[in-house]
């Protein structure tokens, strides 16, 4: 199948830099590469199915991400001096809508907890947009990451994009049909870079602990107690002996009761191997690097030691401000990115909303005081500190202050 046919033609006017020609393959490699990625392998979702905290450290990303709404913004018409600067457009404008209902099948909170679970998987996420008659957006796709494509261009950087799907199909797109986001990967500035690439190696220790440490409990022939004697006991002595142990030790209602040995007897623990300290070690090990990667402090991730209320309430402080803020801004890029490219005449932008985070109402009392405080010193006015909150300016009567 010639794609070249079916990808639609660029606009001639945009242009790439001049080293774009020696970053792009030739057609054809570009094309026999298309079928064996080397960035989005399919093994890295397989770590979301097998490893618990990869699991757990996207799910945690993902489930922030979607409880924040994402609101549109259009600009006041200029002679309108009594309102703000930006102010909320309807629920019924379409680009709410769009960002709101993506599909008929998928969620707000569909839509973006795919799209992290997507980028968290292999470092880069596809929004197909479908359009109408008129060419306007009137549907959101998340496309699978691993299936679909860049085509890079010798001169435009950028050819489209192909979905390869089941039987080889091949879909196209244009790239304006495409919101594609992505993790700098600089080795390949076509592609993103996963989280799991510097990942796998720690992840895959904790995996095989956890499989030898299986393996060891299933053909664990060691016993946790010894006893001691200092005569060897006989066959019916070491019977009668197992026999009254378990009569009075065996069972929850036995648990912790007391022992009294005979004389001549010592008892004495086996407690931990240093096999088994290894395979605990491992697995924290792994949870660590799972936690640096993710930037999910340890105690939302499971780790409960030494854990208190206070140190995990600024865990979770921690996780909101470090990680998940600086995400909804690289997610906010994007999703300007396509509201202007699809709405240019409306001059909107969209902004996450974050009065309803319950993690973050202490950094917003801290604001409120750093407002107050650029108030009282004259570095701001109470209208500048409203605009910046999206409110209306306050109409002073004429000659006061």
């Amino acid at each position: 199948m010639d794609l070249k046919r079916l990808l639609p033609k660029l606009n001639p006017l945009t242009r790439a830099n001049r080293v774009a020609p020696a970053i792009t393959d030739p057609w054809e490699q570009g094309l026999a590469a298309a079928f064996n990625p080397s960035w989005t392998p399919l093994t890295y979702a397989e770590y979301y199915a097998r490893s618990a905290l990869v699991y757990s450290a996207i799910k945690l990303r993902q489930d922030a991400i979607a409880a924040v709404p994402l609101r549109v913004y259009a600009p006041h018409p200029r002679h309108d001096r009594s309102r703000a600067a930006h102010q909320p457009v309807p629920d019924s404008h379409p680009a709410q809508k769009l960002l709101d209902y993506p599909n008929p099948f998928w969620t707000r909170g569909d839509l973006w907890r795919a799209t992290e679970t997507y980028l968290g998987l292999w470092g880069v996420a596809y929004w197909g947009i479908e359009r109408d008659d008129l060419g306007r957006p009137i549907e959101l796709w998340p496309l699978r990451s691993d299936r679909v494509r860049v085509v890079p261009h010798p001169d435009h950087y950028l050819e489209g994009f192909v979905y390869v799907g089941k039987g080889r199909q091949l879909v196209p797109y244009a790239p304006d049909d495409i919101v594609w986001i992505r993790y700098f990967n600089p080795l390949d500035e076509h592609a993103g870079l996963s989280p799991i690439a510097p990942l796998r190696l720690s992840a895959d220790m904790g995996l095989d602990a956890l499989r030898a440490g299986r393996a060891s409990i299933a053909n664990d022939s060691a016993p946790a107690l010894v006893v001691e004697t200092v005569d060897t006991p006989t066959d019916e002595e070491v019977r009668e002996f197992y026999k009254r142990w378990e009569t009075r030790f065996k069972g929850p209602k036995n648990a912790r009761r007391p022992v009294l040995l005979g004389g001549g007897m010592k008892a004495s623990g086996l407690g931990f191997s240093p096999k088994d300290m290894e395979y605990v070690q491992t697995l924290r090990w792994s949870l660590e690097d799972v936690s640096r990667v993710y930037g999910i402090p340890k105690p939302m991730l499971g780790d409960v030691e030494r854990i208190t209320y206070s140190n995990y309430r600024t865990a979770r402080r921690v996780f909101w401000e470090d990680t998940i803020l600086p995400h909804l801004a690289f997610y906010q890029e994007a999703v300007n990115r396509m509201l202007r490219s699809n709405f240019p005449a409306d001059g909107l932008s969209a902004k996450f909303d974050l009065t309803g985070i319950t993690a973050l109402r202490d950094s917003e009392n801290d604001r409120a005081k750093r407002r107050k405080t650029y108030v009282d010193a004259g570095i701001m006015t109470p209208n500048e500190i409203r605009e910046e909150m999206n409110l209306p300016p306050i109409n002073h009567p004429p000659g006061s202050v």
